[in-house]
């Protein structure tokens, strides 16, 4: 605990729901805590504060305020509605089924909207200044001149983004995809337009950006994306349920860092007076930590005894730019940021950072000895090192890679080894998404003979490029008995995006006539280029021997298989299929008619045929950045899904139906 920066601290008789914390003016002008209790009650935070004579500030009473009680409570938020409340702000709670805009000063319910069916996953309020009220209405663009509203709250739902007005009213309503699990709004342009950008976090691992109804970016993480903030600017902080927080700028990410540990709250404040926002994030350890935003380094941190359940930076209390922290075992705590950031700094003394450049320097002349010999021994062959009794490993020893579609497997085999038969003692594997902990680890006993290659069953659990980092334990010529250093070699190897499709034919009307006759869902798009385009694009997303070439413009066709299982169900904690079901999954890829049917005319018209309606929209998307395409019109038909839906859309009438009979005999 850093007592130093400790302004206060106090023990509340609640257990707080973690997440489930906000602050707001809501009484009068001073910023107060609002917290969810065990219980599922929801209560404002309002001490009262004495100074003792050496100056000492304690907690002279507690006082709690019970707001008004909502069942099933998923998240809460406070706001400022100008066009209701001038004085105080108000308490937005988000409960799974509906949103309930309370005013605690006057103890009154303003509204509550049922969303029984989108469902309530998240809030934020957001506040448009007036400037960004007068932009003009444009097609697919979230503008708030329509209605003429400063205030609005996004509600991020099953699958659906909603805003509301102070009223309760609907202003906007969009399809996301997936269950939303967080969300922020930022400002992405820095041109005289404005546009009003939302980021979203969603369950199937994606961030998306979202401008009206449009997705203008799509960024594919490892995890459920579980928190979300603003950062200033293009900048935003992003927290996964794995542990992993980061920095992206647009789509380009900045840093990110892994903890065995999960992020529980995200805020955002300018600690050290750079100008720029960092992302301090408390953890279910108890641990606290601010981050710079350009390179993730620490700016403070501190522990305590308890998870984070909630936490914010301001003028709490009558303390100036303090941060209060609470925990779920009601433990709060004041700190004072200029405190922290001062002991951060002094933490680092003289005498550590003159260690710190000395070991630099030693390992730079270090580092330019190795160069210098290494150009000696390059002028060696291996005979002259044998013979000199070197415990070296050649000097153009490096690491090849090599990329394989394994169909009986269901996977993509990674070949790792040398370019001149150096045994590997050693291989490590670091790649997002694939592995358990992200790394995999080859290392075989001491007593087993060393190899010059190893290959890996590689599977991906969906269709994202991921860099594959390898870096090996190169074994000397000369090898010793007590040898226990080696060479290391890195190296890395991009994984296609879609390279869990084995290529069949590139003349499939021939080879497989039937098959495409039995393909009746797909997509239809328009580009103004030429297919030798589409063969650049099909050898870099797909894993084809040997590569796709076009002559004479004239039109291209692939065929693909699918080699995914269809259960992931049956596939263990390492990502590999269990033995029982191995072969059964590749019976039902072929029984599934697992194809992937891609041709282009030259004319531009480029035909998707699969039974895969994720697959085709991956598909889009990519062919829409490799083309340079921002707006891309196209035709889909999918007969089994749309049926499914329109049955479901008949099930909903009916339901509304009976619902209204029922009212009119109640």
């Amino acid at each position: 605990m850093n007592s130093d920066s400790l302004v206060f601290c106090d023990k509340i008789p609640f257990k707080i729901l973690p997440g489930l914390v906000c602050f707001g003016r809501l009484l009068d002008n001073r910023l107060l805590t609002v917290f969810v209790a065990a219980s599922e009650k929801v209560y404002i935070y309002n001490p009262k504060f004495y100074h003792t004579a050496d100056g000492i500030t304690k907690v002279l009473s507690q006082d709690f305020i019970k707001c008004s009680t909502t069942h099933s409570i998923c998240t809460i938020d406070t706001g400022k509605f100008e066009q209701i409340s001038d004085n105080n702000d108000l308490l937005i709670i988000g409960s799974k089924t509906g949103i309930l805009l309370y005013d605690p000063k006057n103890n009154i319910d303003i509204f509550y909207k049922e969303l029984k069916n989108d469902g309530v996953n998240t809030i934020v309020y957001k506040h448009f200044e007036k400037q960004q009220q007068q932009q003009q209405h444009q097609q697919g663009q979230l503008s708030y001149q329509k209605y003429k509203d400063s205030d609005v709250i996004l509600v991020g739902g099953n699958c659906t983004l909603t805003v509301l007005n102070y009223s309760g009213l609907e202003l906007f309503w969009t399809v996301t995809g997936e269950a939303i699990s967080s969300l922020t709004c930022l400002s992405y342009e820095n041109t005289e337009e404005y546009f009003n950008d939302i980021i979203i976090g969603s369950e199937d691992y994606s961030i998306r950006v979202f401008r009206g109804d449009l997705i203008i970016h799509e960024i594919s993480e490892t995890d459920v994306v579980t928190k979300l903030v603003s950062l200033g600017g293009e900048y935003f902080g992003y927290g996964l349920n794995n542990g992993t927080i980061g920095v992206y700028n647009r789509t380009s990410r900045i840093w990110r860092i892994k903890s065995k540990n999960k992020p529980i709250c995200f805020t955002a404040h300018d600690v050290n007076n750079d100008g720029y926002a960092e992302l301090i994030c408390g953890w279910n350890n108890g641990k606290v930590d601010a981050r710079l935003r350009s390179n993730g380094v620490v700016v403070f941190k501190i522990q305590l005894g308890a998870c984070v359940a909630g936490m914010n930076v301001g003028d709490f209390y009558g303390f100036s730019n303090v941060l209060l922290v609470c925990t779920i075992e009601g433990d709060i705590y004041c700190h004072s940021l200029l405190q922290l950031s001062k002991e951060h700094s002094n933490s680092q003394s003289s005498e550590d950072i003159l260690r710190q450049l000395i070991a630099k320097r030693q390992n730079l002349l270090l580092e330019i000895q190795n160069i210098t010999e290494n150009i000696r021994l390059g002028q060696l062959s291996n005979t002259e090192i044998r013979q000199s009794n070197l415990n070296i490993v050649h000097a153009r020893t490096e690491l090849q890679t090599t990329l394989e579609v394994f169909p009986n497997k269901s996977c993509v085999n990674l070949m790792v080894g040398t370019n001149n038969d150096t045994l590997l003692r050693c291989v490590i594997l670091f790649a997002e998404g694939i592995f358990q902990g992200e790394s995999y680890v080859l290392h075989p006993p001491e007593n087993t003979q060393s190899a010059t290659s190893y290959t890996f069953e590689l599977r991906p659990p969906k269709d994202v490029s991921v860099d594959v980092f390898i870096k090996a334990y190169a074994m000397p010529i000369n090898k010793r008995p007590d040898q226990d250093s080696y060479y290391l070699l890195a190296s890395t190897h991009v994984l296609p995006q879609f390279c869990l499709y084995r290529f069949l034919s590139q003349n499939p009307k021939l080879d497989y006539p039937d098959e495409l006759e039995g393909l009746r869902s797909g997509v239809f798009l328009q580009v103004h280029d030429r297919p030798e385009r589409l063969a650049i694009w099909l050898n870099n997303n797909f894993i084809i021997e040997p590569k796709i070439t076009i002559i004479d413009q004239s039109s291209v066709s692939v065929l693909f298989e699918e080699l995914r299982p269809a259960n992931p169900d049956n596939l263990n904690e390492h990502n590999t299929p269990n033995p029982k079901s191995d072969v059964v999954d590749i019976q039902n890829q072929c029984n599934l008619k697992r194809l992937l049917y891609i041709t282009m005319t030259n004319k531009g018209e480029i035909t998707i045929k699969t039974e895969n309606i994720e697959l085709a929209s991956n598909l889009v998307q990519s062919l829409a950045r490799h083309f340079g395409i921002k707006e891309l019109s196209s035709t889909c038909d999918f007969p089994k899904i749309f049926g499914i839906l329109e049955e479901l859309i008949e099930m909903e009438i009916i339901e509304k139906d009976i619902s209204t009979v029922v009212q009119c005999k109640s």
